[in-house]
């Protein structure tokens, strides 16, 4: 009853602060240059697999390539890329999409491992 009163009196900002409510868009971490990711990755794995792995982002960038199943998004050179697996609910937006055309996607990061440094990659992309 009493962590109800105090609720009651310090409402959604406490809930928001103490991390037990939370709308998916404050939850979101924003990622303007996929690169970023790539050179942490680089210095120290771990931090980038603390710092990104299983996040929900938001991801700017530039498109390099559309397959039949990825959208493969650029930083601002060629050493860092994002693969995102499109969903179909997206397929007008993608149809749109052209080498170098600047793209947003949201989804859940994954970092794994490859032979030349990571694999990032975004299973559960949507095209905003």
């Amino acid at each position: 009853m009493a962590s109800f009163r105090m609720l009651e009196k310090t409402g959604l900002p406490l809930l928001l602060a103490i991390g037990l409510f939370a709308p998916k868009a404050l939850a979101q971490i924003r990622i303007y240059n996929v690169n970023a990711i790539h050179d942490l990755y680089s210095e120290n794995e771990l931090a980038a697999k603390k710092l990104y792995h299983n996040k929900n982002a938001i991801v700017f960038g530039r498109v390099d390539k559309v397959d039949n199943e990825h959208v493969i998004i650029e930083g601002n050179s060629e050493l860092g890329r994002l693969f995102c697996k499109y969903s179909d609910q997206d397929l007008n937006k993608i149809l749109e999409l052209r080498e170098d055309s600047r793209v947003q996607v949201r989804g859940k990061l994954e970092i794994s491992w490859a032979p030349f440094g990571m694999f990032l990659s975004m299973n559960d992309c949507r095209v905003i």
